[in-house]
């Protein structure tokens, strides 16, 4: 019966045990309860605005760019510069070589008018 007595004891110091724990659990769980917690997002906010601010800024530079590209695109003209003055050279060169030629057929036409003249007359005075 000793041993009895002694595991009795032992259980009741147990269970008192347990029923203090538990008491204390219950104490920090109401305390848990009305603890209530703040999330702190200013700093992940800080940096959301300034990589906006960033974007921002990439985009106005795109923006910039794309309206330069297209006021260049808006000038630029089909014919380039050094071919408009090729070509404009070869048709100054051509237009002054049939002239010349113009100019040296009519010539060579009075002359062989002249020298039939000159044939006829020859011949007339024969």
């Amino acid at each position: 019966m000793k041993k009895m007595d002694e595991i009795m004891e032992l259980l009741t110091e147990e269970i008192n045990g347990f029923k203090k724990s538990i008491e204390k659990l219950e104490g920090l769980s109401n305390n848990l309860n009305e603890v209530k917690v703040k999330a702190d997002t200013s700093k992940v906010e800080y940096y959301i605005k300034e990589h906006l601010r960033g974007q921002e800024r990439i985009q106005s530079l795109n923006q910039r760019s794309i309206k330069e590209i297209n006021q260049k695109l808006k000038r630029a003209k089909i014919i380039p510069k050094w071919l408009l003055v090729l070509f404009l050279s070869a048709i100054i060169m051509l237009s002054m070589v049939i002239t010349y030629l113009s100019f040296k057929v009519v010539q060579n036409e009075k002359v062989m008018k002249t020298t039939q003249i000159e044939k006829a007359v020859i011949e007339n005075q024969k």
